[in-house]
C-alpha cells in the first residue's frame, strides 16, 4: 500500500486540530470493529455529514441505522485467548470485509448517494445526540438513581 500515491500512512498521535482537519477532508469513514464504547468516531464523522460505513455490532448501532449510514454485517465469534484486559470468551464481532468493500464501492459510484446519506446522518446525529437531549438523559437517569440510592442525591 505504501507504493499507491493516494494512501497516506499516519503512524503519529494528532492533535484534536489535525483529528478535525483530517475528518473535514474525508469523504467516508470506515470503522471495522469487533466492539465499541460508544462510536465516537462515528457520531463526529456522521455530525459532520460524512458518509460511514461501520460495523453494525455494538453501541454505534444506537445512532446508525440503514437509513443514515451503511452498518456492516458481521458474525459473532467469541474472543480464543487473552487480549490486553479481556479474557476468552467475550463475543466479538467480526466484520464481513467483503461486505464494508461493496458498500465503500457503492459510495464511490454514487456521490450524491453519498452526500444524501450524509446528510440523513448528520440531521439525524444533531436531532439525536443534541446537548439538550443528552442532558436530558442524563438527568432521568440520575433522577432514577437517586430514587433508588437516595444518598446519592445530596
Amino acid at each position: 500500500l505504501q507504493d499507491l500515491p493516494d494512501v497516506v500512512f499516519i503512524d503519529h498521535f494528532l492533535s484534536r486540530q489535525e483529528t478535525w482537519d483530517l475528518q473535514a477532508c474525508c469523504d467516508v469513514l470506515l470503522s471495522l470493529h469487533r466492539a465499541e464504547g460508544f462510536g465516537l468516531a462515528p457520531a463526529e464523522m456522521m455530525h459532520l455529514g460524512k458518509a460511514v460505513v461501520a460495523t453494525g455490532w455494538s453501541a454505534n448501532m444506537d445512532f446508525m441505522t440503514a437509513e443514515n449510514s451503511m452498518p456492516v454485517r458481521y458474525e459473532l465469534k467469541p474472543l480464543e485467548r487473552d487480549l490486553g484486559a479481556y479474557g476468552p470468551g467475550p463475543l466479538w464481532a467480526e466484520a464481513d470485509v467483503d461486505h464494508a468493500a461493496w458498500c465503500l464501492q457503492q459510495l464511490a459510484r454514487d456521490p450524491a448517494a453519498r452526500q444524501a446519506l450524509g446528510a440523513r446522518a448528520a440531521a439525524d446525529i444533531r436531532r439525536q445526540l443534541s446537548p439538550e437531549v443528552v442532558g436530558q438523559a442524563i438527568r432521568q437517569r440520575l433522577q432514577a438513581l437517586g430514587h433508588w440510592y437516595p444518598h446519592l442525591a445530596h
